[in-house]
């Protein structure tokens, strides 16, 4: 709505480069002023009963739930399209960003990205009956919530760009690094969804058993962890038994998966690199996980404090959203988010 009113003129001054879903908003303010009759907007309260409301809401459900066979033309007509920003509303940061569109139409996806962007897809559309596109996955990378170490694992999954399995195996290798192709565990040629999801290695077997049980401490059903649910995080979605969103759920969902995920890839290297094969224990794989999850849970507390101004994150939030499974959470005192003081773990079993 603000993009139509509030911020109209700024958006058309700077050729809309920096507004979100901007072939949408363009769109619609061209069809805005084809129109010979005032326009005028009443805001009302969502999921209330408005049948307009709740029947535009249903449509947006089945447009979701509807594979992506072609692409809208939401192209405005000649006479109402507007192209390029004015030079004297242009910044640096917005030169930057009509460069970077410019050079991203012309530069084709990787083949693995895009077959990989395919399986998140699939998955999620499975799981939760909704259709994401490529966009949206990409977004979910670029979370808050998801931390910049385990964002630019992600990233790299995505592209394939982690040196295992097939990528030994090219002609100009020598057969002493083609041998680091196969998997000493399975006997067979390794791939990133065979270590992440599929091997017999202790460490991926004992993090997905933390994962599940801590879970279960939240009443919701747990996902699994695989390439949609575990790469496009991000873009799962719970709801109650009303049909309403759990926003939380979906946050510590978005946490907990992400960073078993990038727990899993770092036990294997290590397991490899610096074990020579051999497996963690279950104590080791064990404490290695709940250290994780409670250094992420430290990051959330401290990023509540005043000092971060509009960056810091609301401390009611993450009180909501760990409590399910933290330690003695009903006895924690009411402030324990930004009390440094106040020690709090996650857990352990249900």
């Amino acid at each position: 709505m603000n993009s139509l009113t509030k911020f109209r003129a700024k958006h058309e001054d700077t050729g809309f480069l920096m507004a979100e879903n901007a072939e949408l908003t363009r769109s619609i303010l061209a069809a805005l002023r084809a129109r010979k009759a005032h326009t005028a907007f009443e805001w009302v309260k969502g999921h209330n009963g408005h049948p307009r409301n709740e029947g535009a809401d249903q449509c947006a459900g089945e447009g979701a739930r509807k594979p992506p066979t072609e692409a809208l033309d939401l192209s405005p007509p000649a006479a109402l399209r507007l192209s390029g920003a004015r030079l004297g509303m242009t910044t640096q940061k917005i030169a930057y960003r009509a460069i970077r569109n410019r050079k991203n139409t012309s530069c084709a996806q990787r083949p693995a990205a895009v077959t990989t962007l395919a399986v998140i897809a699939e998955d999620l559309a499975e799981v939760c009956d909704y259709q994401v596109t490529d966009r949206a996955i990409w977004l979910s990378l670029r979370k808050k919530d998801i931390t910049r170490e385990a964002r630019q694992f992600l990233w790299k999954l995505v592209h394939d760009a982690f040196m295992v399995g097939r990528h030994w195996l090219r002609p100009s290798m020598p057969d002493l690094l083609k041998e680091r192709a196969t998997c000493t565990k399975c006997l067979e040629v390794e791939s990133l969804d065979h270590i992440l999801f599929r091997c017999e290695a202790r460490g991926r077997e004992k993090i997905s058993s933390l994962l599940r049980k801590t879970w279960e401490n939240t009443g919701v059903a747990f996902p699994g962890l695989r390439w949609g649910t575990a790469v496009g995080a991000g873009c799962v979605i719970f709801k109650s038994s009303n049909d309403a969103r759990l926003t939380l759920m979906e946050r510590l969902w978005t946490i907990l998966a992400t960073e078993s995920l990038y727990l899993i890839w770092k036990l294997r290297c290590e397991r490899v690199i610096q074990k020579d094969g051999r497996d963690f224990s279950n104590a080791e794989i064990e404490s290695r996980w709940y250290a994780t999850i409670n250094r992420r849970l430290t990051l959330d507390r401290r990023s509540t404090a005043p000092f971060l101004e509009k960056r810091a994150l609301d401390a009611k939030t993450v009180a909501a959203t760990w409590s399910m499974i933290i330690e003695n959470a009903e006895n924690l005192p009411p402030n324990w988010v930004g009390d440094g003081g106040v020690l709090v773990g996650i857990r352990r079993g249900r």
